[in-house]
C-alpha cells in the first residue's frame, strides 16, 4: 500500500503483484478536469487495486471528491459530490475488448505503462453531468431574493412585429 500515487503504472506487473494503490490528488494535477471546476485545491481520494481474472489483468478502484461546478441555470457554484467505483479490464486490441464480461469496461493498453491521473480523470469526467444544475429551480429561488428584481420588466420586450399589428389595424 502506498500513500503517494504515481502518475505513470504498469497494470501488468501491478496485477502480477496485487498492489494496492490509495492516497489523494489535487484537481489541479489534473488537466481537463480543473479547467472544469472552481477550486482546483479539492483534493481526490483515490484507491485502486491490481488483480487477476483468469488470465486477464483487471484494475478496480473507487473515487470520491467534491467539486465545484458552475450551474448551467444561474451561474452559481453548485458542489457536486463523487463517488464512484470502477473495474477495468487490460486489453491489447479491440477484438478482446468486444469478448470482455459486462461487468468490466475495457482499458486499451498501447505500450508498457498507462497514466493513473488519465485514468482517474477519464472516470471522473465521465461521472460529471453535460450540463450540472441544482436539483431545485435556482433561476426563481434567485429572483424571489432580489429585492430590485421587477417581473414585469422582464416580460415586456420589444416586438419588432409590432409596426405590423399597426398596420393591420390602419389597414394601410
Amino acid at each position: 500500500m502506498s500513500d503517494k500515487l504515481p502518475n505513470l503504472i504498469d497494470p501488468l506487473l501491478f496485477a502480477e503483484r496485487r498492489s494496492i494503490l490509495a492516497g489523494s490528488l489535487k484537481i489541479s494535477t489534473l488537466e481537463r478536469l480543473s479547467g472544469m471546476v472552481a477550486n482546483t485545491e479539492a483534493d481526490i481520494e483515490v484507491d485502486v487495486r491490481f488483480a487477476k481474472q483468469g488470465k486477464r489483468a483487471v484494475v478496480s478502484g473507487s473515487i470520491k471528491t467534491l467539486l465545484e461546478l458552475e450551474c448551467q441555470s444561474c451561474l452559481q457554484i453548485l458542489a457536486w459530490p463523487i463517488e464512484l467505483s470502477f473495474k477495468l479490464a487490460v486489453v491489447s486490441s479491440l477484438q478482446e475488448a468486444d469478448q470482455l464480461e459486462l461487468d468490466c469496461e475495457p482499458l486499451l493498453l498501447d505500450g508498457e505503462k498507462v497514466s493513473l491521473n488519465d485514468l482517474i480523470e477519464d472516470e471522473i469526467l465521465l461521472a460529471i453531468p453535460d450540463y450540472p444544475k441544482h436539483g431545485y429551480d435556482c433561476i426563481a429561488r434567485q429572483q424571489s431574493k432580489d429585492p430590485g428584481f421587477d417581473d414585469n420588466s422582464q416580460t415586456q420586450t420589444n416586438n419588432p412585429f409590432s409596426v405590423l399589428a399597426k398596420l393591420k389595424k390602419t389597414g394601410e
